[in-house]
């Protein structure tokens, strides 16, 4: 009987989830915002290859750099129906940032999760633990507002200069 409560419970939860992202045709392109945009020299890439999001290159600390960022092109999505997103990774054990934008100006809206070298992992960024930031500093406000996300974004800068490669299978919300 516990067997069958716990095989209805995965279910259901199965069913609450909905996919938002897909990497395929229909996917909305990507765009690199690295941190040559105040003078660093990092570079990064992204490309979609056999429906998997490829998010791929070097961070460099010179002249004050220390990031490299990927984000979608603008588009409408409405994740009020939604508590948390899930992502299925393939990194490089590196810890990434996750981020969503909204349209107001400059402000992101971040969390972190950490990779397994190789693996293919499943992440879950609750919407209530991103944080508001504008040009990488925390704010205090304004609360995401989940039914206005434009678009969605990935970064790396762990003050270090290093080589690194993060997959996304796809997003979905929970």
């Amino acid at each position: 009987m516990k067997g069958l409560a716990l095989a209805a419970a995965l279910c259901s939860s199965m069913a609450l989830s909905a996919p938002i992202l897909e990497f395929n045709a229909d996917t909305p392109s990507w765009s690199v915002l690295n941190d040559n945009v105040m003078g660093g020299v990092s570079s990064s890439r992204v490309q979609i290859k056999a429906g998997v999001l490829e998010f791929t290159g070097q961070v460099r600390l010179e002249n004050n750099g220390g990031f490299a960022s990927i984000r979608s092109n603008p588009g409408r999505y409405d994740l009020s129906r939604f508590s948390a997103l899930r992502l299925r990774v393939k990194g490089d054990g590196k810890r990434y940032k996750f981020q969503l934008g909204t349209d107001q100006s400059s402000v992101t809206y971040r969390d972190e999760f950490d990779t397994v070298a190789g693996v293919w992992t499943i992440v879950t960024i609750p919407l209530a633990s991103l944080r508001p930031t504008r040009f990488g500093r925390q704010l205090a406000g304004p609360a995401l507002d989940p039914s206005k996300v434009t678009f969605f974004g990935f970064m790396i800068g762990n003050g270090r200069a290093e080589q690194f490669t993060l997959e996304v299978d796809w997003i979905e919300g929970l």
